[in-house]
């Protein structure tokens, strides 16, 4: 009884001790809250130069940190302290296993992009549009910037772009994947799937995946790099060096991150915009890409038929997020919180303006947006815990597991995406179809059948629909009418149906629903399938 005793007053005090060392170990990794109770007290926690995450719970926000600089922020008069259990979720999250489960490296995805311009050379074009900023020191070291264009070749014309991007901030494991999975999505899908085949032969796709080479393959070690590795300005170490390169476009620099902001700290913008090569390599492939369609002051709005749609995936935090980061003052082109609320009605995030998170300036959707009125969107994937959270989720929480299936979940918007891109404005005011079949009834007929809905955004009645065979309304195609199953259109979700003759062969049936205020929506398309014989099947 009495050795009992003795070990329980050794565990007691051995545990007490270790509780102390926890709390007092200055270096100790911990992800951390501050709450933030005004706007001045915003601008302050923002001047800092905190890691601060994509993802906020009401007045909390949550930064990834040390020990030591939550008790110099309660120093400050600040409400900052650790979350424990957060903290001990990051620490399993950022083991460098986690690249083991399936998550490509830099090399790896370079050598996946000229796999699909190998299997796949009408349909994809790898491209090098700059250097990264080691490459620019040492042409031994660092990496070209690459990305892959996806579009048939033979189909020739000036065709609306669509420009994705992914791994500007280098620990954002899932966005990268998604990028590579959508391009391999459209390219293994061609003359299969019709939304696939039309989308390619009609639209330009340019997927860039991994914008920050340098500093992802210093995460691919497991640690949490986030900048650039510029190592020029500030006198930092470890993975505090570098440029925050989504605080660097040049629009709107500096106006809420400013240079006079700690270096060291996690959205340091640098000494002057587009100042990095990551960044002003992309900028001017932006700028070559998409028309100059908006005037330069902030409240003028890009026309209704403005083209181009620009999205920046990051994580975590599960938000769409639109124009404007610098203030609350809304975009003049209200279309951008339209296009934000369908592409949440897919994958079920919350669609918010940038500043409604915190504030930022010199990020990339703003640059799009601002300069020249492409519909320019970010995009946060995953929660900031749970077994699918934080920057390194398992590489399965893109196909599943508890609050991931991230690839399933975005997939559809990334698609609607791909078909707003004509006219992202216009086209987002009108209805999605959502899903289309078609059935041959006899001998060069088929029975065609439609959902259309505008339930994600807006909630207007579907006024009527139609169908182009072959040919889509901006080539000249004829429409036919569609009519209502039920005998009128009067809902916001409508089944449509129509029969059509068409030649013996395949073709492709475009539909497109419209709303109440006669907008028009985006465009799905189905196959009618030949039997083996060359007949209608």
């Amino acid at each position: 009884m009495r050795i009992l005793l003795i070990f329980t007053l050794l565990l007691a005090i051995s545990v007490s001790v270790f509780a102390q060392d926890k709390v007092s170990l200055p270096d100790r990794q911990v992800m951390a809250r501050v709450t933030v109770s005004s706007d001045a007290e915003m601008q302050r926690v923002i001047g800092l130069g905190l890691d601060l995450m994509e993802y906020r719970e009401g007045d909390d926000l949550l930064f990834l940190t040390t020990q030591q600089q939550v008790n110099d922020l309660r120093n400050l008069g600040l409400n900052a302290r650790v979350d424990e259990k957060l903290t001990a979720e990051f620490a399993v999250q950022s083991r460098p296993e986690t690249f083991q489960g399936g998550y490509r490296t830099v090399e790896e995805t370079y050598a996946f992009l000229n796999q699909m311009e190998t299997t796949y050379p009408k349909l994809a074009e790898v491209f090098r549009y700059g250097q990264s900023w080691e490459k620019m020191q040492n042409p031994l070291n660092g990496y070209d910037l690459t990305g892959i264009k996806l579009t048939n070749r033979d189909n020739r014309g000036n065709k609306p772009k669509l420009l994705i991007q992914g791994g500007i901030h280098a620990r954002e494991l899932v966005p990268p994947e998604m990028a590579t999975r959508f391009a391999q999505y459209l390219l293994s899908n061609y003359d299969k799937d019709a939304d696939a085949t039309w989308l390619l032969n009609e639209h330009e796709i340019y997927i860039i995946p991994i914008f920050n080479p340098d500093g992802r393959k210093i995460a691919e070690t497991g640690l949490m790099k986030r900048k650039n590795t510029n190592n020029l300005t500030g006198n930092c170490t470890g993975t505090l060096t570098g440029i925050d390169l989504n605080r660097n476009y040049s629009f709107w620099w500096g106006s809420v991150n400013f240079p006079s902001d700690p270096p060291c700290g996690e959205t340091w913008p640098g000494l002057e915009p587009a100042s990095e090569p990551e960044v002003n390599s992309v900028q001017a492939l932006i700028l070559s890409l998409f028309p100059d369609q908006r005037e330069p002051d902030r409240s003028s709005p890009a026309p209704i038929d403005a083209t181009g749609v620009f999205l920046d995936m990051h994580s975590y935090g599960n938000l769409v997020l639109y124009p404007w980061g610098e203030d609350d003052l809304p975009p003049p082109n209200p279309q951008l919180a339209t296009i934000a609320g369908r592409m949440a009605g897919y994958n079920g995030y919350n669609p918010i303006q940038s500043i409604n998170l915190y504030p930022t300036s010199g990020t990339a959707h703003d640059f799009a947006y601002g300069e020249l009125g492409v519909a320019g969107l970010g995009m946060e994937t995953g929660l900031s815990s749970g077994s699918c959270g934080g920057f390194m989720p398992p590489y399965s929480c893109l196909d599943g597991g508890t609050n991931g299936n991230f690839w399933n979940l975005n997939r559809p918007v990334l698609l609607y995406l791909a078909k707003i891109v004509r006219t992202p404005f216009m086209t987002s005011e009108g209805p999605t179809t959502e899903t289309l079949t078609s059935n041959r009834t006899r001998l060069n007929r088929y029975s065609l059948r439609a959902q259309i809905t505008d339930q994600f955004s807006g909630n207007q009645s579907i006024a009527g629909a139609e169908v182009y065979i072959n040919v889509p309304p901006w080539r000249g195609g004829t429409p036919i009418a569609m009519t209502p199953e039920d005998g009128n259109f009067n809902s916001s979700t409508e089944f449509a149906a129509a029969n059509i003759t068409c030649p013996p062969g395949r073709h492709m049936l475009f539909v497109r629903g419209r709303d109440s205020a006669g907008n028009w929506g985006t465009m799905t398309a189905v196959f009618t399938m030949p039997n083996a014989s060359g007949g209608d099947n």
